[in-house]
């Protein structure tokens, strides 16, 4: 059975607009300068997210960020409209349903919606980025995952980064008929830290 519900609060394009922003997490110390070891040059060979490996061992962070990169890609192209039109237009709310399931694509469509009757001026037409910092848990249907997202393209205001917890499922054929979203995924979960605490990992005993 597919996960189709958020575990844990969702803040969707909320924190398009900074409201609910925590803060960035401490990733250590900042890197000293010196003499940089010497480097070789390789040639990364290219993901292919539309996949879904067989083996979860190969579900790394290099295919999961590769996978969340279109996942946003498509997600910005439903911002574009939502900026233009300064309205809940239906053509970006079935953008968005390709790449959210169940209750988290109510959620991301309602945070839309106070979003564009309460501050419709602070959103650009931009894509939010994240950076993977750590899976945190993998199953044959469902991956875990904390990245860094960064507001800077999407917002007038100030957003410090955040930590951001991610569940992606297996995408079925029914969750995008108009193939916009190029990846073998959609987005079940979409959170961050509660009073500190990370969120239960939703793939145990999956």
């Amino acid at each position: 059975m597919r996960r189709s519900v958020p575990l844990y609060s969702a803040l969707g394009v909320v924190l398009l607009a900074g409201a609910c922003s925590s803060g960035a997490s401490d990733l250590g110390p900042a890197a000293t300068l010196g003499t940089a070891p010497p480097t070789t040059s390789t040639t990364a060979r290219p993901v292919d997210v539309a996949a879904i490996p067989d083996d979860p061992a190969d579900i790394d962070e290099t295919y999961v960020q590769a996978v969340i990169d279109a996942l946003f890609a498509v997600d910005a192209e439903a911002t574009r409209i939502f900026v233009e039109t300064k309205q809940l237009d239906p053509r970006g709310v079935e953008i968005l349903a390709s790449i959210y399931i169940g209750e988290e694509l109510d959620q991301q469509v309602h945070h839309w919606e106070q979003l564009l009757a309460q501050r419709p001026d602070e959103v650009l037409p931009g894509a939010l980025r994240h950076s993977v910092r750590r899976i945190l848990g993998v199953a044959a249907d469902c991956v875990f995952v904390m990245a860094e997202r960064d507001f800077a393209a999407t917002t007038t205001r100030t957003a410090p980064p955040t930590m951001t917890y991610l569940g992606i499922t297996p995408k079925e054929p029914s969750d995008d008929p108009g193939g916009r979203n190029s990846s073998g995924w959609v987005i079940f979960s979409d959170g961050v830290a509660i009073q500190g605490r990370a969120p239960e990992d939703p793939c145990v005993g999956r």
